[in-house]
């Protein structure tokens, strides 16, 4: 029973505020780490779970809008799955950033062959093209959209 009360006390580990590339930073959730093996590729990595949220600045001079962003990076998430399907476009303000996403079921073959819910997220921050893709196990998406909501709101550039 100790044990139980301990853990709960303990606060979950955290990758902290991380560069997303350029001079873009974010704060992860708790619960969310790094992850740094070498095949991570450029921008970040994060980790918690059954879940992973990639982010990426592709461009640090970039001066149209984030629904044209997120068209554009569509057809490369396509190319990575077997099969996808998206819902609705969705474009607001964050954190005074112009945003827009979009969630996708997809179907992935890899060394996790399987049925993944994710989210394409992209955000002009500053003159800077931010492009995050959050990927999670079927049915795992819903639990994390509070720590997801929380990082796009921490995303900005540092002064």
């Amino acid at each position: 029973m100790g044990g139980l009360v301990l853990d709960g006390a303990i606060a979950a580990p955290s990758a902290g505020t991380v560069t997303v590339g350029g001079s873009v930073t974010m704060t992860a959730a708790p619960g969310w780490v790094l992850d740094s093996s070498p095949d991570a590729g450029p921008g970040i990595e994060l980790q918690r779970a059954n879940a992973a949220l990639t982010a990426e600045v592709i461009s640090t001079s970039y001066a149209g809008t984030s629904a044209a962003l997120l068209a554009d990076q569509r057809p490369s998430l396509d190319a990575e799955a077997a099969q996808i399907s998206y819902g609705d476009v969705t474009t607001n303000t964050i954190n005074g950033h112009d945003t827009s996403s979009v969630v996708f079921q997809a179907t992935v073959v890899s060394t996790h062959t399987g049925v993944v819910d994710g989210e394409l997220i992209c955000m002009v921050v500053e003159g800077n093209a931010v492009v995050i893709v959050v990927v999670a196990q079927q049915g795992d998406l819903d639990s994390m959209i509070d720590d997801i909501a929380a990082m796009l709101r921490s995303v900005t550039v540092a002064r």
